[in-house]
């Protein structure tokens, strides 16, 4: 997929956790003064700390003309302009290595309710194919790609659209930062596999060494950064599937369907919305702006159907509801659609290869655990 440069698709809200570049930057001169329980996430000279506080980000936005009138969560932009906010950043900031500095301020916790889908996921590998699920959605200029053998479970990024010279920094920044996130999830014990880069080796790669302390390569083929395989199925700390569901919720909520990039994306919002009593394709399409044949066509050519979309959707609700010991299989039957329940177990059965009854009985202890 490729996405359109100028299209509006990217949540403001997003990009200001980036732009707001005042965060957790401490000079080098105050190491000496002030014990530190951990490294901050960026040290500099005094003079780019000054400069760096004194960078109000709706000043930034509005020098590249983005409309501030509306509140972030309901601001979208473009590829394009963000582009520009990054240049004009480097211009007011100028050291090489910004990426890989703004990569290692993006913790969990300055991504909201997408750092909690992430972090109360189950275990590292759902927590990395969310994390991609979340990338393409909140910054579609590049391509993330989870993918796993039996040495390592990695993600890939490619670009999505074309950010000219400024693919490195956006590399930079999304790499250091889910290494860092990887770093927080599983432990300091735990390294990285390694990390690779498609671009050339920088003049300044001798800084790379402060963010990673896994192996570094330049030249690769594709972008990545590789797990051993080992770590992909330890349970986070956090684990909480209520909560996990919640967050998810929460993000695809904040999102308005005009700046879904994708879409079998918009199509989920549009059947979640829908109250139990789930549309057509007709019914989807014509909410979407196009016809039943476009809809079905263009799902297609993304490698989905309106089928697989909603199967989905029935599978999410039907695990949620599966948690509910209060909710039999008879009634989420009903409520998901099904005549009867023999139709909703065949179903689910094909869906997670277990009964409704064998899900109930084996998720309801890890429910209770992780509610207490």
């Amino acid at each position: 997929m490729t996405i359109n440069i100028d299209q509006a698709i990217i949540p403001l809200s997003h990009i200001n956790n980036y732009f707001n570049i005042r965060k957790s930057i401490v000079a080098s001169h105050e190491l000496s003064q002030s014990p530190f329980n951990q490294a901050p996430a960026w040290i500099c000279s005094p003079n780019i700390l000054e400069i760096a506080q004194g960078v109000e980000p709706d000043s930034i936005y509005q020098h590249v003309g983005i409309d501030i009138s509306q509140p972030y969560d309901d601001t979208l932009i473009s590829t394009r302009q963000c582009m520009q906010l990054v240049r004009w950043t480097q211009q007011v900031i100028p050291i090489k290595h910004l990426g890989l500095a703004l990569g290692k301020l993006m913790t969990l916790s300055h991504h909201g309710q997408a750092g909690i889908a992430v972090m109360t996921q189950d275990t590292l590998e759902k927590a990395m194919k969310m994390a991609c699920q979340f990338g393409e959605l909140l910054f579609p200029a590049l391509k993330y790609r989870y993918k796993k053998n039996q040495q390592h479970c990695s993600i890939e990024f490619a670009q999505n659209c074309n950010i000219e010279d400024l693919h490195q920094f956006f590399v930079e920044i999304k790499i250091t930062s889910y290494y860092h996130i990887f770093k927080h999830l599983c432990g300091p014990d735990k390294e990285a596999a390694f990390v690779r880069f498609s671009f050339s080796q920088p003049s300044y790669s001798h800084l790379y060494k402060n963010y990673f302390k896994c192996p570094i390569e330049f030249n690769a083929d594709v972008s990545e950064l590789a797990i051993p395989t080992e770590y992909s199925n330890q349970v986070l700390s956090l684990a909480n599937r209520f909560m996990a569901s919640n967050a998810q919720k929460n993000v695809f909520d904040s999102v308005p369907v005009s700046g879904l990039n994708m879409l079998p994306i918009k199509l989920r919002k549009i059947i979640l919305h829908s109250n139990g009593v789930f549309p057509s394709l007709e019914s989807a399409a014509e909410t979407l702006g196009m016809s039943g044949r476009t809809l079905r066509r263009r799902l297609s050519d993304e490698g989905s159907s309106y089928q697989a979309v909603l199967n989905e959707v029935r599978t999410q609700l039907a695990k949620e509801l599966l948690g509910d010991a209060e909710k039999n299989i008879t009634d989420i039957a009903f409520l998901l659609g099904f005549g009867d329940t023999s139709a909703f177990t065949k179903a689910f059965k094909k869906w997670t290869k277990m009964s409704p009854s064998e899900f109930k009985k084996s998720n309801r202890p890890t429910e209770i655990k992780s509610l207490l």
